[in-house]
């Protein structure tokens, strides 16, 4: 049997068991078995991480947390989840810091320099005309520069990307320990209490070629998803619930003595199984995290945003994930808190949805 979920049982599910608001938002993702950046580096480790807020989620208009995830592009842009935009996130994106008081449930507290008012939202057409997640990305734009706080990350290019599929292939060992060659991040829920954290969590994984990919998701021809998993079979590592949206990292190995390290976003975390039971070993949720491939959409976010990507500058970073984020091959501890992809609904939203969600499919994190 597939563990399979939509917004429809979701919400059927709560109208049963939850109180009449929100107390967790109920389609997130979360870090499995990752780190705090904050204790991997004194500096910013992940400067194009950025964070996008829900609007309050009680109905006495409190409680607001990191939502989703999405990463910097450029001065005013930035990319998210299409599955990220709905009625109950706000206009506000965070950028340029660690922390974030999720736990608290007052995300939106912290100084004005790292906080910014999104003033467009552009979903791909796409999306909404399959009953899937397939294009599912977005475009969120600011009303001033992001560089003060943040630095953009390059997207990877169609041949880039073909680099990466290549090395996935040659390095993707489905029942032994591979190659950890990307970086997922972000401050959705983490183990072991599957709480929402106020520190931003990264992990590695390892990328999966897509003929490998063992997802529980309808893949088809309109389907342009990056696949990855633990690179370790005796650790659980994903992303998870309140991490849609937010970046998955690849790096040139050729280009690891630029100025970024060649570092590349190649994807925007999408949907996988629910991290909980992928941690409790239920086989199965034991399933593939996909992650919407950025490069397929190349030339459509040039058109949107204007920006010419091919031409803009070569960020300088000042420290390189890759060699500080741990890579151990058995798990020696106790869990560490994580981020993974899915998109952020609290209660309300599933009930005002319960119509679209017999046309959309989406799979929690």
């Amino acid at each position: 049997m597939k563990i399979k979920f939509t917004p429809v049982a979701i919400t059927l599910a709560c109208l049963f068991t939850a109180p009449t608001f929100a107390e967790e938002p109920q389609i997130q993702t979360r870090v499995l078995n990752g780190e705090a950046a904050s204790q991997l580096s004194s500096e910013l480790l992940l400067p194009w991480q950025a964070a996008f807020l829900t609007a309050p989620q009680l109905s006495d208009g409190t409680h607001i947390t990191s939502g989703c995830g999405a990463v910097v592009i450029s001065d005013y842009w930035a990319v998210t989840a299409a599955h990220c935009i709905e009625p109950f996130m706000s206009n506000t994106l965070i950028t340029g810091t660690n922390v974030i008081k999720n736990q608290s449930g007052t995300a939106d507290d912290i100084a004005d320099k790292f906080k910014f008012t999104i003033i467009d939202k552009i979903v791909h057409y796409g999306y909404y005309l399959n009953p899937a997640l397939d294009h599912d990305i977005a475009l969120l734009k600011v009303d001033r520069s992001m560089l003060e706080v943040a630095k953009p990350i390059k997207i990877a290019t169609p041949q880039e990307q073909e680099a990466a599929n290549n090395q996935f292939a040659n390095t993707w060992n489905p029942s032994g320990f591979s190659k950890a060659n990307l970086i997922a991040s972000g401050w959705g829920y983490t183990q072991p209490k599957f709480d929402q954290p106020n520190e931003l969590m990264v992990v590695k994984l390892g990328g999966i070629p897509m003929d490998d990919c063992d997802a529980d998701y309808p893949l088809g021809e309109n389907s342009h998803f990056v696949c990855a998993d633990s690179n370790a079979p005796n650790i659980k590592k994903d992303v998870c619930r309140g991490d849609s949206g937010g970046p998955l990292v690849w790096q040139v190995p050729e280009k690891a003595s630029d100025s970024d390290f060649g570092l590349r976003v190649i994807g925007v975390t999408s949907n996988g199984p629910y991290c909980h039971l992928k941690e409790g070993g239920v086989a199965e949720a034991q399933k593939n995290g996909l992650y919407t491939e950025l490069a397929y959409y190349y030339n459509w976010i040039e058109a949107q945003t204007g920006l010419n990507l091919a031409t803009q500058d070569t960020p300088t970073f000042s420290v390189d994930p890759f060699s500080k984020v741990s890579d151990p091959e058995t798990k020696t501890g106790p869990s560490v808190g994580g981020s993974g992809g899915g998109g952020s609904l609290p209660l309300s939203g599933l009930l005002s949805l319960a119509a679209l969600a017999l046309l959309r499919r989406r799979l929690d994190r």
